[in-house]
């Protein structure tokens, strides 16, 4: 699965302000307050701690986006709809927030951090959404022998749209709930246990045959060496159901599966200029009753970063690793790729980035349903660049530009798709402790289009 994302004014209002007053409808006023009201009594809260934090950001922009549906190039559904035209434009306004209150100490703390978001289209005005989502994080520790992490998450998001083949508005409602628990027994060696519940749920009736619930448990043992590297191995069991399947689609795609993944991960500091780590896990799928559909999957993951110099950040990301789709002819999607991105800072106010990804994917066909008989994979290889930049207006005022550009083209002289999308955001940020919006992870909410999450 993945998701894409879009621009306009014509009265003698500024481009800010003209999206800003659309963008602002009673219904976001009205969940806009309920946040500030949240906010104003954590920061309450916070009051009585010398040493919380708290952070109110909004954001405006302005997106250019040329395929937002992803229609493949020549596709039917353009001709049949009379227009060749696949580009739109979209003004946003975001507004997110965090605190931090320690609880006992530093180390004992509740993290509460929020975003809520309008997104109005022009042409493809059944796009427009709310985008919300939350989580609370309590990070404790007893002592220096036990640590962890409780916490919950819900974010509603659009679908993320495919090929085309679906142009009705749908929107994605995830949830995650955790408790994490390490035990150190030396300095050098340490037990994590991890326990997690998900489920993820759409809209439109055509997407819920993919509405699930997952459990799954983790253990494993970790050794730090006296250099800062580390190594574990551990096992995670995870089940997963389906309980919007009808008959059909319970015989042909079953309707629950479990997982059991033997993984090993390590992060070597090679020096104080250069970390690598990576996964490596082997997945053991069984279904319920389709056993043909039974599989082993190997998942990896390799990552280096080098710091050229106090400015300039180079991170190099490998993978071969499985995921799913949301097309009822795919099993799951093999994944093999090179990513490299590059932060440079140039000064205090300036930063630019650049990304480069190739990735080939195999997507692995349900063999019921595959178009052509003894048809059993589908292969496509993606391009994607992008470029980003900020700029530091005032203290608390940045300017940005996030943009990426992708062609997508599949075997067997099929049709592929291009997009390219371009984003321009005034954000303002207050924050009473310098870093802390950092800390709290906000931008994980921003879905950078030219930025890897992974290393944000």
């Amino acid at each position: 699965m993945r998701m894409p994302v879009h621009f306009v004014e014509k009265n003698n209002q500024s481009p800010l302000s003209a999206m800003t007053a659309a963008s602002l409808s009673p219904a976001v006023m009205h969940e806009s307050a309920k946040i500030l009201m949240l906010f104003a009594l954590m920061a309450s809260a916070a009051s009585s701690f010398a040493s919380s934090e708290l952070v109110l950001q909004l954001e405006t922009s302005l997106t250019s986006d040329s395929n937002p549906l992803r229609f493949y190039e020549g596709s039917a559904a353009l001709a049949q709809n009379g227009n060749t035209d696949t580009a739109d434009k979209v003004r946003g306004i975001d507004l997110r927030a965090g605190a931090v209150i320690p609880v006992l100490s530093d180390r004992t703390r509740l993290i509460l951090t929020g975003t809520l978001g309008k997104h109005s289209y022009r042409h493809y005005d059944n796009l427009d959404h709310q985008s919300k989502a939350g989580d609370a994080m309590f990070d404790y520790a007893i002592g220096d022998i036990v640590s962890g992490r409780i916490n919950a998450g819900k974010e509603d998001r659009l679908f993320q749209y495919i090929n085309g083949s679906l142009t009705d508005k749908d929107m994605s409602h995830y949830s995650q709930q955790a408790a994490e628990l390490t035990l150190k027994i030396t300095d050098e060696l340490a037990i994590p246990v991890k326990t997690e519940r998900s489920s993820l749920r759409y809209d439109l009736g055509v997407n819920q045959l993919y509405n699930f619930h997952q459990q799954a448990q983790q253990a494993s043992i970790r050794y730090y060496s006296p250099t800062g590297s580390n190594i574990e191995a551990g096992l995670r069991l995870s089940e997963t159901d389906y309980p919007n399947r009808n008959q059909q689609q319970f015989a042909d795609l079953d309707k629950h599966y479990r997982e059991t993944e033997s993984f090993l991960e390590a992060e070597w500091k090679y020096s104080v200029k250069t970390v690598a780590s990576t996964h490596l896990g082997l997945i053991r799928r069984r279904y319920e009753s389709l056993h043909e559909l039974d599989t082993n999957l190997f998942s990896t993951l390799i990552r280096a970063t080098y710091f050229y110099s106090p400015k300039l950040r180079l991170d190099m990301q490998l993978w071969n690793r499985p995921f799913s789709i949301v097309d009822p002819s795919i099993l799951y999607v093999i994944a093999k790729a090179a990513r490299l991105d590059a932060q440079w800072k140039i000064s205090d106010k300036t930063q630019f980035n650049f990304s480069g990804l190739l990735q080939d994917s195999d997507q692995k066909l349900v063999p019921r349903l595959a178009e052509f008989q003894n048809q059993l994979s589908r292969k496509e290889r993606e391009i994607r660049l992008g470029f980003g930049m900020s700029y530091e207006i005032d203290r608390g005022l940045k300017l940005s530009i996030d943009s990426v550009a992708e062609k997508l083209t599949r075997d067997g002289n099929l049709p592929g798709l291009r997009q390219a999308i371009i984003k321009v955001g005034l954000e303002y940020t207050y924050e009473n402790l310098p870093g802390s919006a950092a800390k709290m992870g906000l931008k994980r909410y921003q879905h950078s289009l030219s930025n890897s999450d992974a290393l944000r």
